[in-house]
């Protein structure tokens, strides 16, 4: 069997468990440690369960973390 390579830290990956992209922040042993992009708690996922995040994966990140941050609601 062929072994996989890790990210590297700092590489955008996708959690297809979680639907989620992340910055990979760090690993021990196959699990891999994630932060969202723009910062924020870090979760865990196993190596198999990453894939590379397309421009598609880094934009809905980004928009979704602009929604969250934003002050501007109406009512």
């Amino acid at each position: 069997m062929r072994e996989r390579r890790l990210p590297a830290i700092g590489t955008l990956v996708r959690d297809k468990t979680a639907d989620r992209v992340g910055v990979v922040m760090g690993a021990l042993g196959k699990v891999i440690y994630l932060r969202p992009q723009g910062g924020g708690i870090e979760w865990t996922v196993r190596a198999e369960e990453l894939e590379s995040a397309s421009r598609f994966d880094e934009l809905r990140a980004r928009v979704s973390e602009l929604n969250t941050n934003s002050t501007c609601r109406r009512l």
